[in-house]
């Protein structure tokens, strides 16, 4: 039981991004309430209005198109798991939850009937993980643009000897991204070669709800620099297995859907 909550948190990690999961020796409150915190702040993340009409978006380096259908999808997502980060970062006393234990429930149950086997999975797992997070969160176009970096990042046979060298240039805080260019030069290719993908962003709401600014990051910057996390903690390759798994089951239910 213990090993199957564990899969599907690290289902779970590979959609958040950066999400380190500790759980595995603590009690089973300590799990429930740390799960109950993680998916109060997904659904604050899930009902926040990124419409066109809600967000304001500029940059520093100048003006910045809304046009980039996928552009705007992964600032989106990237908006939402910033969201949910800041929530389990900086709690509220007066946190709202609204799915609690039932979603804990669900995901112990989806867990223990879930196969281990990732690619003879039957429905529980992944399709807990598509139609419960994936999709509410608006995440699919993330899933399926990160195997393009990961791909990006293989095409240099010195992949690991650049990832070294950017990881010794950091700090505490990590290596200086600078919207993407560490990577460009350190000879890693544009994956998209659009200016918004190398701005950073604000983002403002017109309704005051949030206020999201990437800095040092971009678009870029940040699908890179995912891998770049997941070879640090040597879960790169597992990483990318699940991301397989996960697109499939994509394509699955865009079949289905059309």
């Amino acid at each position: 039981m213990a090993r199957r909550f564990l899969v599907l948190c690290v289902c779970a990690a590979v959609v958040f991004g950066i999400f380190h999961w500790t759980a595995g020796n603590a009690s089973a409150d300590e799990r429930h309430s740390i799960m109950d915190a993680v998916f109060s702040a997904i659904e604050n993340a899930e009902n926040l209005d990124l419409s066109d009409g809600n967000i304001k978006i500029s940059s520093y380096e100048g003006p910045v198109s809304n046009k980039d259908k996928k552009f705007m999808a992964l600032l989106r997502a990237k908006i939402r798991l910033a969201h949910i980060f800041r929530h389990l970062e900086y709690p509220e006393e007066n946190l709202k939850i609204l799915k609690g234990y039932e979603v804990v429930r669900m995901m112990l149950a989806a867990a223990a009937s879930g196969s281990l086997n990732t690619e003879g999975a039957p429905f529980d797992l992944g399709d807990y993980i598509v139609f419960q997070l994936i999709l509410p969160l608006e995440l699919e176009p993330l899933i399926k643009e990160l195997p393009a970096y990961y791909t990006a990042v293989k095409s240099k046979a010195d992949w690991q000897e650049k990832f070294n060298l950017i990881l010794e240039t950091g700090d505490a805080w990590g290596p200086s991204l600078n919207r993407g260019k560490t990577f460009h030069l350190a000879g890693f290719p544009k994956v998209n070669t659009k200016k918004e993908y190398t701005m950073a962003i604000d983002v403002e709401f017109k309704d005051e709800s949030l206020y999201y600014s990437e800095a040092d990051s971009s678009i870029e910057a940040w699908l890179y620099s995912f891998w770049l996390r997941r070879y640090q903690e040597g879960s790169m390759e597992t990483v990318k297995t699940i991301l397989d798994w996960l697109n499939k089951k994509l394509d699955e239910v865009e079949k289905a859907v059309g």
